[in-house]
């Protein structure tokens, strides 16, 4: 099922990844379990993952046992915009499923 993230902008691989993180942004992930929720080749996340990291969009969280976690920088400028957009697209699904019901 694409994600209102992903149906709006694209369903890229990278639009999955970012859109995970977005809905799950107070919740850590090591990159292998990224490619196992979301059903996708363990090297594309890795790729993608590894650019994420290094635009500073995931930063490391926590290692556990020796899988690094990564969770959403909610101080870059970049992902602030990306958060209240997904937010405002998630608003504006609600009002509609309201709209529908009456």
């Amino acid at each position: 099922m694409i994600g209102i993230f992903c149906e709006t902008f694209g369903d890229t691989p990278r639009n999955r990844i970012v859109e995970f993180f977005l809905e799950l942004r107070e919740t850590d992930y090591g990159l292998g379990d990224v490619a196992r929720n979301l059903d996708m080749n363990k090297a594309t996340v890795y790729t993608i993952g590894h650019e994420l990291i290094k635009n500073q969009f995931l930063v490391p969280h926590r290692h556990i046992g020796k899988t690094q976690t990564y969770i959403l920088n909610r101080k870059h400028p970049s992902v602030k915009v990306l958060i209240k957009t997904f937010d405002m697209l998630l608003r504006q699904i609600g009002e509609e499923e309201i709209v529908k019901e009456c």
